[in-house]
């Protein structure tokens, strides 16, 4: 980008990073004293650097090889970087809903010390769901009487910020953090993530409530690009993030640093707020996850036409008259691989003409489907949605999701997990669609 240096590496800076690592080049450990007895446990590294000091908070997965080499290229570019992991050091279980109940007390306490330190400018840094605690610890932290010009802002990548998943069709509610947030705030967007289709939303939420924003759009990535091993090292994100690394997620993993740096000066820079702005508490509250088959108010299913991996087309009317299951997947996504065995066996318990499935996989290359299918068996279309487009109209937050639609085309039925398909209880929801031929047997 334009004026921030360009620094090229080699095609193994990752792991000779990683090496360095290992053999302790990072800074001794110190500790940040918290109300009540707990202590941050905080790691230091490029302790000399004249530039600007990361916050770094590890994400919910824990220590991983990848966002540890950035830290250390960070280091050696002149930042100061201090890593500290909030579920380690306070003893947390390492899940969504341990994270969205964070406050922000021990990431305001983070914050005092590192103004103490004298240096900066002072940056905020995590991804995923880690972005709450980071977001309600500024906040915190300027409600405890921080000098706002001290701290620059934070910095979220691939940012989780909502209150939880919602009933699939539903669109998520974000947490009432981001309406509260006034500091600045800069956002790496992966162009393939997930939430793509909702980042004018979350842009738009901050700067309501006066924030400077900005945003990242990084290409051809998907979300946890940052979290990319060749070799797996959390269970959790085996079939996300491991595996031979492809280019343009190398590319962007070395392009992370340069960005840092730059959204840093682009932070210290930025307006900063001279109040704290108002939270909605009720708005804070987690929602509880919606599990199995959920019974909808009957509303038209958005139209698609598609071309299958295949190359063959289809359009949402060439289901009508029969009940169809609609399934959003991805082959990244353990529960949507598991659930396809127990849909074949659903769909083979019925004539075609009365109930069929229909796939719709998201943005992912027909090659790659093709060769999927030969190594596990799927006995129905699968439709390539390669630009994400069908799968924010039919408003999918989370993978699987599926929907059941009625003979004339209407959701009757929603599904945001994974679920066994060939069950009693969906073939009676099945049976009951099949039986009502028309509008007046359904009121």
């Amino acid at each position: 980008m334009a004026g921030v240096p360009q620094v090229s590496f080699s095609p193994k800076w990752l792991c000779a990073m990683a090496l360095v690592l290992a053999a302790g080049m990072v800074r001794a450990d110190f500790t940040v004293e918290l109300d009540g007895g707990d202590r941050l446990e905080v790691h230091e590294a490029g302790a000399q650097g004249q530039g600007p000091l990361f916050l770094w908070l590890v994400n919910q997965y824990g220590e991983l090889e990848t966002p540890n080499a950035v830290i250390q290229v960070l280091a050696e570019r002149g930042a100061t970087v201090w890593r500290t992991d909030l579920l380690e050091s306070l003893l947390l279980q390492r899940s969504s809903e341990a994270i969205r109940n964070m406050d922000g007390t021990a990431v305001a306490a983070l914050l005092d010390a590192a103004v103490r330190s004298g240096r900066g400018p002072i940056v905020l840094v995590t991804c995923d769901r880690m972005s709450v605690p980071l977001l309600r610890g500024l906040r915190a932290w300027q409600e405890g009487g921080g000098d706002t010009t001290a701290v620059a802002g934070g910095i979220l990548l691939f940012p989780n910020l909502y209150r939880g998943t919602p009933v699939a069709g539903e669109e998520p509610e974000l947490l009432g953090i981001v309406a509260a947030t006034n500091m600045p705030v800069a956002i790496f967007q992966p162009a393939m993530g997930s939430n793509r289709a909702r980042l004018g939303e979350l842009l738009e939420t901050l700067y309501a409530a006066g924030s400077p924003a900005y945003a990242w759009m990084i290409d051809q990535v998907r979300d946890y690009y940052l979290l990319h091993s060749d070799e797996a090292e959390n269970k959790a994100l085996d079939t996300t993030t491991a595996g031979a690394m492809p280019q343009e997620v190398r590319q962007a993993i070395m392009d992370t640093p340069n960005q840092l740096l730059e959204a840093a000066r682009l932070l210290a820079a930025a307006p900063r707020p001279t109040e704290v702005a108002a939270l909605d508490e009720r708005a804070e509250t987690p929602i509880a996850p919606a599990y199995g088959l959920i019974e909808r108010e009957p509303r038209p299913a958005s139209e698609y036409a598609l071309v299958d991996a295949r190359g063959n087309r289809h359009e949402l009317a060439d289901n009508r008259g029969r009940i169809t299951l609609v399934n959003f997947w991805a082959t990244w996504c353990p529960p949507c691989v598991h659930e396809i065995p127990s849909m074949n066996r659903l769909a083979a318990a019925y004539d075609e003409r009365e109930f069929g499935i229909v796939s719709i996989n998201y943005r992912e290359e027909p090659e790659h489907i093709l060769e999927f299918m030969r190594e596990v068996e799927v006995d129905f279309p699968v439709l390539m949605d390669q630009d994400g487009r069908v799968s924010d109209e039919w408003g999918v937050f989370a993978f699987p999701s599926s929907f059941i639609l009625d003979r004339e085309g209407r959701i009757r039925y929603s599904v945001n997990t994974a679920i066994e398909w060939d069950t009693d209880a969906v073939r009676q929801v099945i049976d009951a669609l099949r039986g009502r031929t028309n509008a007046s047997n359904w009121y």
